[in-house]
């Protein structure tokens, strides 16, 4: 899209400079002649599809529900011409992620100062009905007069239980696990983006970091986000908490919506400034934040969860082992009472558990009588010896000679099934049978064995045979976007490789090519290269040149020459078509031809007979006509001379690309 610095749109606002250009719009600072008053104008590229238009205009009425201080007003939406446009509240000043670039991370009363109004605004947002699913430093402004205001509502939507997405949109740094695997997004996804985003103000980074999105996306999806403090040990542990609960893989385990996390966050500056800043840990999400904790992954391996703990300390033998959970748990509850919430009372169990010494039971002396009836042990001795000795015979001729003899198994790996077979059945050892792919053993051949080779075997071997390797079709993947393409390769045990955009007819940031695309079987495990598509070439055939540029530029074409062409149906000056490179994709960044009409090939042949030679030809030259001079003349006499006769009659239609005129003078 041109600079439109110095139009008026709408009839009122007068635009006076470029704030920001996106792919799908441009910012201008402009002015309301109306109300005398500065407004962000929004105004989307006219060479998009009218789904982007239709997107557009909801954003504005999504945005024009919500009224709160810590939200950017959308004050007008409309179309002049072939421009769609939006009025906003200008916000002069910076965005968070201009703070974060400059000071990394922020101590953490400062990061909860700033992420307090994000979260208030976002609560508004929640309490109408209406997620962002696209929070992100970016689209923090802080303005000049100390305002902090969340922006750019052009993801958003109306809560509807669980809203299913087409594609994964949304910056995938703050993506959330379910939007990820499933598709699907409620408030608490953007609760988890906000984790995120906490999480960037007090490290300074973000948690998952790649040099693909799809990578990022993965770790968001089967990964758990790390405490804070793990990248700088100076962080409290109420931080680690408030990011640990809002970012838990399960939705049910963090916050409902933001209003619920603004709770908590305003509580835990509040501790967080009473304390100066070391307050200890504390309980902030009731049972599903302790579910969230790795302390509390610690104590289900020992078999507790929330539900049976009590139980455990009523059954014998678990005494010591409830002190070891009680230990565990005492510090997430230790703080609790300080924000308002109260104990369990499982910190009080430790003091009521008694470790008992089954060793310490006291035994009486026997009196000297009935010490005489007790046994000779010397006699017991002798006895139990004789007794060890037999069966030790008996056992080591079962094991060695008998029927019970251990035998090594044979080196089999490497053979064929009915080899192996053979020299198990020479040994007298039986075996069974079982397969599997492989990817470098031949199909029907031995993998390993159970026991493996060189040990002593005491009942069957177990054979493994090779299938070969694993042949699969890859799925269908065309229109997935590169999230649902990753997690379908996944499930059919095969690997992301390269991802790669360019220009396609296929919507937008869906796949439409890859890998096994033409239905062939490959190896398990291979990787897969995925292409995306950036959408199709603007058309520009029509328009000016000038514009036409424009238009390319705007998706990252770059136009690095222009042909002159006839045409019989494009007006002259006009934009006939566009050249690439024959046979090869085209991405951002690519070269282009504008190919620009110079008109009709056909021109209207002029009278030239008894015109001078010089003056005849110049005529016909100017209509694109090639001349053959037919003369007895010297040149210099051109000027003088006279034509006599031409190849073409006055007034017949010629194609100067096929046709040149003979003009006579003899």
């Amino acid at each position: 899209m041109s600079n439109l610095t110095g139009q008026t749109l709408g009839g009122r606002y007068l635009i006076k400079r470029l704030l920001a250009n996106g792919g799908m719009a441009g910012v201008y600072l402009a002015e309301d002649t109306r109300l005398d008053r500065e407004v962000a104008l929004k105004i989307i590229h006219p060479h998009l599809a009218e789904s982007y238009r239709e997107r557009f205009v909801a954003e504005a009425k999504i945005a024009a529900r919500l009224s709160h201080p810590n939200l950017v007003n959308v004050f007008d939406q409309g179309q002049d011409g072939q421009y769609a446009w939006m009025a906003m509240e200008y916000v002069p000043g910076i965005t968070l992620r201009d703070v974060m670039d400059k000071f990394q991370g922020l101590d953490a009363d400062r990061a909860l100062e700033l992420f307090e109004p994000v979260l208030a605004g976002l609560a508004s947002a929640h309490k109408a009905g209406i997620l962002h699913r696209d929070l992100k430093p970016e689209n923090v402004l802080l303005s000049d007069d100390g305002r902090i205001k969340l922006s750019d509502w052009g993801l958003a939507r109306e809560v509807d239980q669980r809203t299913k997405t087409e594609s994964l949109i949304g910056t995938v740094a703050y993506v959330s696990p379910e939007l990820v695997l499933r598709g699907a997004a409620d408030a608490r996804s953007d609760v988890y983006a906000a984790g995120i985003l906490l999480f960037e103000l007090v490290t300074g980074r973000q948690p998952f970091l790649g040099e693909q999105a799809v990578q990022v996306a993965f770790q968001h999806a089967k990964e758990t986000v790390p405490p804070p403090s793990s990248l700088n040990p100076s962080i409290p542990p109420l931080i680690d908490e408030l990011v640990l609960w809002a970012t838990a893989r399960e939705p049910a385990h963090r916050p409902a919506d933001a209003g619920e996390l603004l709770t908590v966050v305003a509580r835990a500056r509040a501790e967080l400034r009473n304390s100066g800043a070391v307050a200890q840990t504390t309980q902030l999400a009731k049972t599903q934040r302790l579910a969230a904790t790795q302390r509390i992954g610690d104590l289900e391996q020992l078999g507790f969860d929330g539900s049976n703990v009590t139980e455990r300390i009523a059954k014998p033998g678990s005494v010591e082992v409830v002190s070891q959970a009680t230990e565990v748990i005492s510090p997430l509850v230790s703080g609790f009472d300080e924000l308002g919430g109260s104990s369990n009372g499982l910190a009080q169990s430790n003091n009521s558990t008694e470790r008992i010494d089954l060793n310490s039971q006291q035994t009486d002396e026997l009196h000297p009588l009935e010490e005489l009836e007790r046994p000779n042990p010397a006699l017991k001795l002798l006895t139990l010896s004789a007794v060890l000795i037999l069966l030790g015979s008996a056992v080591g001729w079962f094991f060695s000679a008998g029927p019970g003899a251990f035998k090594s198994v044979p080196v089999l790996a490497g053979q064929s099934q009915s080899s192996a077979e053979n020299s198990l059945a020479a040994i007298h050892l039986d075996y069974t049978v079982v397969t599997e792919n492989d990817k470098t053993v031949a199909a029907g051949q031995v993998i390993r064995t159970d026991p493996p080779a060189g040990q002593l075997a005491f009942g069957k071997v177990t054979l493994v045979v090779s299938l070969g390797p694993k042949q699969i079709r890859v799925p269908e993947l065309r229109g997935q976007n590169v999230v649902d393409a990753t997690a379908s390769l996944i499930k059919a045990g095969l690997a992301v490789g390269s991802v790669s955009s360019w220009f396609d007819a296929a919507p937008l940031g869906t796949v439409y090519d890859y890998t096994g695309a033409d239905g062939s079987a490959i190896l398990d495990g291979t990787k897969i290269d995925l292409k995306l598509s950036l959408g199709p070439i603007p058309v520009v055939s029509g328009m000016d040149a000038s514009l036409a540029n424009n238009a390319l530029s705007a998706v990252g074409l770059v136009v690095t020459s222009t042909l002159q062409e006839y045409s019989e149906t494009v007006p002259k000056g006009k934009v006939i078509t566009i050249k690439t490179a024959e046979g090869q994709p085209i991405g951002k960044g690519a070269s282009v031809t504008l190919v620009v009409s110079k008109g009709s090939a056909y021109v209207t042949m002029p009278k030239v007979v008894g015109e001078t030679i010089l003056a005849a030809k110049t005529l016909l030259e100017n209509l694109g006509i090639k001349v053959v001079i037919n003369t007895n003349q010297l040149q210099a006499n051109w000027g003088v001379a006279k034509v006599k006769s031409a190849s073409a009659n006055a007034g017949e239609r010629i194609d100067v690309t096929k046709t040149s005129v003979t003009i006579n003078s003899k």
